[in-house]
């Protein structure tokens, strides 16, 4: 079982691309089942669910799988294929449902190895090593200001091709982004991914160095995942850029998309954000900051800014999450390892 984690914007939807063209593995959209359907306390505990309880999660589950995660979930479009699962799974509570779904759905597709694909699962790296011991994790690594690039114009995602993205969800990317923010979010998954370092079920990997040598880089995961290299893996679209349309038809690695900040698209404050919050991590993760990492008199604009985004980011996020007070401190209040 592979999981794809990583601060989002980082290349996780590439890199499931890549490992879903292997004949083995089956990768997933994104479905956000951690925190989204289920909690942390629910993870531990794993109570077992009426029926009705364990169908609907399935539906939600089957509908994010097969027509996206923004779709909505018809009744009893998918009621026979969820029953079929709650039978044939291992028990009743939310875990097991869960395992017993990817397994199904990947056998649907006719793969034996099934790789989630969700950036925010980064932060229940411990419950899915816990939960799932054939586990494989991948974590993606890319500089931060490309992250604030990409995520600064992740609303335009739903102009630029992606036309299932709502316009309540280009909305939300519009509110979620400011660049102490999302520096701040790249250093918790930074923190989170260091926790992990020594583990031998996680590996982390930069997003430029895959773009730099992606064969190389992509027969190394498959001897990590315990799969077969197979040339056509690198032949993906060269879709989901937040700063470019979408070409469906235009094939390979695009290695244009490292250092995108380097040719503009951030202001020397959304920069001295940046390196104010996360000087040091950048650092360790091999990226040299564009300055030095002191605050400075022009940033407080910028903090005034920030909580108005927040009035507006944070109840367009509350029906992302099961628990938005763990969901908060799993995301800000990461330590650093001892």
């Amino acid at each position: 079982m592979i999981f794809i984690v990583g601060n989002s914007r980082s290349g996780t939807t590439m890199l499931g691309r890549i490992l879903g063209r292997n004949s083995n593995v089956h990768t997933f959209g994104e479905l956000h089942f951690f925190e989204h359907q289920v909690d942390g306390e629910t993870i531990r505990t794993r109570p077992d669910w009426p029926r009705a309880r364990g169908a609907a999660l399935l539906e939600r589950l089957l509908t994010s799988s097969r027509d996206g995660f923004f779709a909505p979930v018809v009744a009893g479009q998918y009621k026979a294929q969820a029953e079929a699962i709650i039978a044939a799974a291992a028990g009743t509570d939310p875990i097991s449902l869960y395992r017993a779904f990817l397994q199904a759905e990947t056998v649907e597709n006719g793969k034996q190895t099934p790789c989630e694909q969700t950036p925010r699962y980064l932060f229940f790296v411990q419950d899915i090593l816990d939960i799932f011991p054939e586990a494989r994790i991948i974590n993606m690594v890319r500089d931060p200001r490309d992250v604030l690039i990409s995520q600064k114009n992740k609303w335009k995602r739903r102009f630029l091709g992606a036309k299932t993205i709502p316009l309540k969800e280009a909305l939300r990317a519009w509110a979620n982004y400011h660049p102490i923010l999302i520096a701040k979010l790249w250093v918790s998954c930074s923190r989170q991914a260091k926790h992990f370092e020594a583990n031998p079920r996680v590996v982390s990997l930069r997003f430029e160095d895959l773009l730099a040598a992606p064969e190389a880089h992509i027969r190394e995961l498959c001897a990590f995942v315990g799969v077969e290299y197979e040339p056509d893996m690198l032949n993906v679209p060269q879709v989901g850029s937040s700063s470019g349309t979408d070409f469906p038809d235009k094939i390979g690695i695009n290695a244009s998309r490292a250092q995108n900040w380097a040719n503009g698209g951030l202001s020397k404050t959304e920069l001295k954000c940046c390196d104010w919050v996360a000087h040091s991590e950048m650092l360790q993760n091999g990226y040299a900051p564009s300055g030095n990492g002191k605050f400075a008199l022009r940033l407080l604009p910028s903090l005034g800014y920030l909580a108005v985004k927040l009035l507006f980011a944070v109840p367009m996020n509350l029906s992302r999450t099961k628990n938005i007070r763990e969901t908060l401190k799993r995301r800000l209040f990461v330590p650093r390892k001892a």
